[in-house]
């Protein structure tokens, strides 16, 4: 940009900072107690589920630091904020609050922007476009989530060396648990066949569920479904309806072993899914075909666990979930009952199924990394800082 451009977005930083001195008289926070060094935080309100998670992580760095959560303050309480001495100020989501970032610039704190999705128009030619390039402009670490942020952060004008990639911050779960036991004897039993988990099935999936391990057995004649109904009182009338349309079935609640004879086991409904996970190469997530999602599994579940994962355009619970699954090749989407059933008799073959859940596995397991690389040039800052 020339020297015009950035002109014109010091004006346009200025009439931000004018508009917010009407805020002077405002309290200034308290700053937390403590010998510890201090960390300003900015959080954009749909960045705090992935800032606690952050945040967890940083004291687990560093349990003496302190952390202040902030707004937006006047310039004169921003002020007041930068002079208490922080270590560092941490910007966490797309929000560029001018106050603080120009009293940090001016004071050369270091300034970390984290969690960023930028917008095709930061990259304009607006006043507040101009403006938000300006305040990009003094950070020592801008962290976006994805491709396009990137090159918008670049196009605003940020030093390429301060611009990186990370990724979107994932939930971090632990693996399910279960009874390496029970696995064992389980894993004996298959001996080799294809199985596949539908789990957590509302009934109004049944059938499609169903119809999708016909075409499985029509693949392969020794292929096993787990199936996990929604609700565990439909167990016993779904053993009845399985075993009239002329297949085999065992019932976890009976204590019964998917022996080779058996074409379904049902499971206890909810309970033992980190077993059925770690059994099943395939998984089916219920609710996402129908559109009742509501009690949907988390991805996250089958994919930590190494099963590949299938699943319908019904993805409302987690969303921000399925988006990074479906753009790391590690989910397979279908549209409806038809589209399951050859889903589900493709992925019998162990080279497509292997792709899926190693993809998967990554994405489940990226957000601690992600995690380290938001919290890395903070934890510098602070060593770096002054005591």
């Amino acid at each position: 940009m020339g020297k015009g451009g950035f002109g014109i977005g010091r004006l346009g930083l200025w009439w931000q900072l004018r508009q917010a001195a009407g805020q002077d008289g405002a309290p200034v926070p308290d700053i937390p107690q403590g010998a510890g060094p201090l960390l300003l935080v900015h959080v954009s309100p749909d960045a705090r589920v992935a800032f606690s998670q952050v945040q967890r992580r940083l004291m687990r760095a560093r349990p003496d630091l302190r952390i202040l959560e902030l707004g937006d303050p006047s310039p004169s309480a921003a002020e007041a904020l930068i002079r208490a001495g922080p270590a560092a100020l941490l910007l966490f989501g797309s929000d560029l609050p001018p106050g603080l970032i120009d009293a940090a610039s001016r004071h050369d704190l270091p300034v970390i922007l984290a969690e960023a999705r930028l917008a095709p128009e930061d990259a304009g030619w607006t006043l507040r476009a101009l403006a938000r390039r300006e305040l990009l402009r003094s950070m020592r670490a801008v962290l976006v989530t994805d491709p396009a942020s990137h090159a918008t952060a670049l196009r605003m004008g940020a030093d390429r060396g301060c611009v990186a990639m990370t990724g979107p911050v994932a939930e971090i779960r632990d693996p399910l648990p279960c009874s390496e036991a029970e696995r064992s004897v389980m894993a004996q039993l298959l001996r080799g066949r294809h199985a596949w988990l539908a789990a957590s099935v509302p009934p109004d999936e049944e059938a499609a569920v169903l119809a999708a391990h016909h075409a499985a057995l029509a693949q392969s004649h020794r292929a096993l479904l787990f199936l996990a109904p929604r609700d565990p009182d439909r167990i016993d009338p779904l053993a009845e309806e399985i075993e009239a349309s002329g297949l085999t079935v065992a019932r976890r609640s009976r204590d019964e072993d998917p022996t080779d004879e058996v074409h379904v086991m049902l499971t206890d409904g909810p309970t033992e899914m980190g077993l059925w996970y770690r059994l099943a190469p395939v998984t089916y997530l219920g609710g996402t075909l129908g559109g009742d999602d509501a009690a949907a599994r988390h991805p996250f579940e089958p994919a930590a666990l190494g099963s590949a994962i299938v699943h319908g355009p019904m993805t409302q619970r987690f969303a921000t979930e399925w988006q990074q699954l479906g753009g790391a090749g590690a989910a397979r989407q279908v549209a409806d009952a038809e589209g399951l059933a050859a889903a589900i008799a493709e992925l019998s073959q162990p080279d497509l199924i292997a792709t899926l859940a190693s993809n998967a596995w990554t994405v489940s397991t990226g957000g601690a990394d992600v995690t380290m690389r938001i919290c890395a040039p903070v934890l510098d800052a602070i060593g770096k800082a002054k005591p």
